[in-house]
Formats: structure tokens, C-alpha cells, sequence
């Protein structure tokens, strides 16, 4: 109930939702299983396998920091027109 009501509220609510997943997208769901697997499997630093899990986590890194920047861009297009309490959003 508190989400659809902050929801009705903000009509830019997908723009701040989009931010909160930009943030937690990359060390929730990419660096910090990537940094588990290569600890327990005793991936070699600077090996073939090592470089290519290194890269692979920085360019989620820049994916989400894109995303996040989107996010961001899309809140302060949606605060400039924005009227409270008025439905021609």
C-alpha cells in the first residue's frame, strides 16, 4: 500500500525506481558473485579467466552507471514540469 501511494503521489515514480535498481544492479547481482567465484575457485590473478570476469564486471559497472545517469536525467525532466496535487502531468 505505502508503494502505490508514493506512487499516486510522485508521478515520476519509475524514474526513482529506475535509480534504486541502477544502484543495486551492479554489486548485488554482478561484483560481488564475481569476487565469490574467484575466491572460492582460486581463479589466479591475471590469468585468462581472471582478466575476462575483471572485465566483464566493469562493463556492468558502466551499464549501470548509464542507467543510473538516465534515471537521473529523467527525475529532473519530470521536477521542471511537475505541478502537485494536478492531474495533466
Amino acid at each position: 500500500m505505502t508503494t502505490t501511494l508514493i506512487s499516486m503521489l510522485m508521478p515520476f515514480f519509475n524514474d526513482v525506481l529506475g535509480l534504486l535498481g541502477a544502484i543495486g544492479f551492479w554489486p548485488l547481482t554482478v561484483y560481488f558473485p564475481v569476487e565469490m567465484y574467484i575466491v572460492q575457485k582460486n581463479v589466479p590473478r591475471w590469468g585468462t579467466k581472471w582478466v575476462c570476469l575483471q572485465v566483464l564486471s566493469l562493463a556492468c559497472l558502466f551499464v549501470s552507471v548509464a542507467a543510473a545517469a538516465g534515471s537521473v536525467v529523467g527525475i529532473v525532466s519530470d521536477l521542471k514540469i511537475y505541478k502537485p496535487f494536478q492531474s495533466d502531468f
